[in-house]
Parts: structure tokens; C-alpha cells; sequence
């Protein structure tokens, strides 16, 4: 009997596709043309790079796969530069896709990595300026055998880390950081599903998933990391969350143990990108 898991992740990054977006678009071509605005693909590659990347790079458990979905006419010299960081990470596959249904395309990539010698699957989801910690990759096998035995009679549940930090990068150049505790929001969410399940993570509005399968909420550790700036899709639910009490040194520590990431190396790069250096 297969007792495994599988883990995979799934970040879009800057996608041309029909769907899966809240701004709207008259026509794909203008969606194409606002994904692909160079200081918008500054700033997304930027994100990427030092608040992402970084947990991705240093997990504990390294037996995952972080598919990053592309657009096949991702422009360069972005494209050369997320090339080039993708490989310095094993664990992330790169798709080049045409521009389709966004279901379609993430449940193609999903499905067709899915492995069927295992007894789950986890999926997670991340948006390219979003981050998980270090160990999440191991929470996440980890904690199977006790979800397994709360699991719906198809073998769906879901996990949601609900302590993390929003990243908040103003125009102006600043940053600012606000921990808290929330729920059902996409970063730190997983679903787990058996293999030969037809269902992905992307079937399941996050913030909905409560009332669609039966899911636990953990809180004691800073888990997920979302980013807040001009460029996202949709804004961050601030009032959704509970302040967590941190100082700015106490956040900035916790940042680098949980997550490597160099928070006044993120913050002097932010201002030069913004002209305030």
C-alpha cells in the first residue's frame, strides 16, 4: 500500500491566458502588453528573486517540485534573467505555454506530474511575489499521517498555515511589514488529494476552500509570506487578518531564519527600482 507523498507547488508567473484574473482586459493582446510592461516585469522579477526564490532554494526537505508557469513569449531580457535563476534551483521546472484557458494550462502541468506510486499528492500554490518558509516542504509530509485520518471519503483535505507576514512595498520606495494571522489565503494553503484525482489546487478559490472539503488551520509558526505592491491582481485583505505584536528587529530575524531572506537587501533594491536611492 503506497504511504508517500508527493509535493508540488505551482507559481504563474506573469501568464498570458483567458481567466484568472480579477483586472479585467478588453482582449488578451492587452492583457499581453500589461503583464509584459517592462517596469512591471522589474518589479515582478525583483520579487521573484530575493523574497521567493530564497525559502524555495533553502527547504529542509528537498523531495518537491515548484512548477513555474510562463508565457512562451516571455520577453527578454526578463526571460534570460528568470533562466537563469531557475537554474540555480533543481527543484523548479519551467512550462513555456501558448496562451489558453488559465484551468486548462495549470491543470495540464499539475496532472501530468502527478505520481501514482504515492498515496498523496500536496499541492500549493504561490503567486511570483509570494513565499513559503523553509521548512515547508517538510510540514507539509510531515503532518499527512494525522490529515490522512480526517480526510473526506475521497481523500481530500486541505492545510492552511495561517501565520505569516505581509510585504508591503509602497512607490515611494519603502517597505513595510505587517505579521499576522489569517486564513484561507493562497500562500501557505495546501490541498491534498489523492493522485488519480481529477481535482488541482486551482479548482478550489482559496478563499472558499472552507466550505468544500474539510481543512485545519495552523498557527504557531510564520509560515507564508505575501506581497503587497502596485502590481498585484488583487489587493490584500488587511482586515481579514489579526495584527501579530513583532518589532521591526524581531521581524526582520524572523525573515532570515524562516524564509533566508535579507530584508534590508530586498528594501535597498525596492528603493533603487523605485528612483529613491
Amino acid at each position: 500500500m503506497a504511504e508517500g507523498v508527493q509535493v508540488q507547488g505551482l507559481c504563474r508567473f506573469s501568464l498570458p491566458c483567458t481567466g484568472g484574473f480579477k483586472k479585467y482586459h478588453d482582449s488578451l493582446e492587452d492583457r499581453r502588453a500589461a503583464l509584459y510592461d517592462p517596469a512591471r516585469l522589474d518589479a515582478r522579477c525583483l520579487w521573484f528573486q530575493r523574497i521567493l526564490l530564497p525559502g524555495i532554494a533553502m527547504q529542509t526537505d528537498p523531495d518537491f517540485t515548484l512548477h513555474v508557469v510562463l508565457g512562451e513569449d516571455f520577453p527578454d531580457p526578463w526571460r534570460g534573467r528568470v533562466e537563469a535563476l531557475f537554474a540555480e534551483v533543481p527543484q523548479i521546472t519551467a512550462h513555456w505555454r501558448a496562451p489558453d484557458d488559465h484551468r486548462a494550462i495549470c491543470r495540464d502541468v499539475l496532472l501530468s506530474a502527478r505520481d501514482t506510486t504515492q498515496a498523496a499528492v500536496a499541492e500549493f500554490r504561490l503567486d511570483d511575489d509570494d513565499a513559503v518558509a523553509i521548512d515547508y516542504v517538510a510540514q507539509l509530509r510531515r503532518n499527512w499521517p494525522r490529515l490522512s485520518r480526517l480526510a473526506g471519503p475521497n481523500g481530500r483535505i486541505a492545510l492552511d498555515h495561517g501565520k505569516g507576514v505581509v510585504i508591503e512595498g509602497h512607490d515611494d520606495g519603502r517597505v513595510a511589514l505587517h505579521p499576522l494571522i489569517t486564513h484561507c489565503w493562497s500562500a501557505g494553503l495546501a490541498l491534498y488529494v489523492r493522485p488519480e484525482d481529477p481535482g488541482i489546487i486551482m479548482d478550489f478559490p482559496h478563499h472558499k476552500i472552507w466550505s468544500r472539503l474539510p481543512y485545519v488551520n495552523l498557527s504557531d509558526s510564520l509560515m507564508f509570506i505575501r506581497g503587497d505592491h502596485a502590481t498585484n491582481d488583487a489587493k490584500t485583505p488587511f482586515a481579514a487578518g489579526v495584527p501579530v505584536p513583532m518589532d521591526e528587529a524581531a521581524i526582520s530575524g524572523a525573515l532570515s531564519r524562516r524564509f533566508a531572506i535579507d530584508i534590508d537587501g530586498f528594501r535597498t533594491a525596492w528603493a533603487a527600482l523605485r528612483g529613491r536611492a
